[in-house]
């Protein structure tokens, strides 16, 4: 644990939602409920909000056929976690996000004629986190975050 880290029993709901949203492939949602986290945040904590952040808006620029933005993101994300001195933070594995991250994701950058595949064909990283189970959104929540779900996709 680092020096003024979250104890686990006040890890925030916005966070834990996150977690739900990233892990479920509502990168633009977890987008959004992280983005208010992190303006209320200092210093790793704040730092750890843009990492994910960063990598959801990453996934973002995939699904919109963006190249570039996938690249950039994926560089500023890649900051943030070597920014922060520790494999783990508020319970999240770092080194294994950011090592699934750079295998999925640095083979464009190696390539410049590597092709983005299909969003709907790319197996996307997964935030592993210990000691707390990831909250749920309901539909009401994704729609107020910027998704209507339709009956068929339950």
């Amino acid at each position: 644990m680092l020096y003024g880290e979250p104890e686990l029993s006040s890890y925030p709901d916005r966070y834990k939602k996150g977690v739900w949203l990233f892990n479920n492939r509502f990168f633009f949602e977890c987008h959004e409920i992280l983005e208010e986290q992190w303006m209320e945040s200092i210093g790793t904590e704040k730092t750890f909000y843009q990492m994910i952040i960063h990598a959801a808006v990453a996934f973002v620029h995939w699904e919109n056929k963006n190249r570039k933005g996938v690249l950039s993101l994926q560089h500023t994300f890649k900051l943030k976690a070597d920014s922060i001195p520790a494999p783990a933070y508020m319970s999240l594995d770092i080194a294994r996000l950011k090592q699934d991250m750079i295998a999925l994701i640095e083979p464009l950058r190696q390539d410049p004629n590597l092709a983005l595949a299909p969003f709907d064909q790319t197996v996307t990283p997964t935030i592993h986190v210990s000691g707390f189970e990831p909250l749920e959104c309901d539909e009401y929540e994704l729609l107020v975050l910027g998704r209507l779900i339709d009956e068929d996709d339950n």
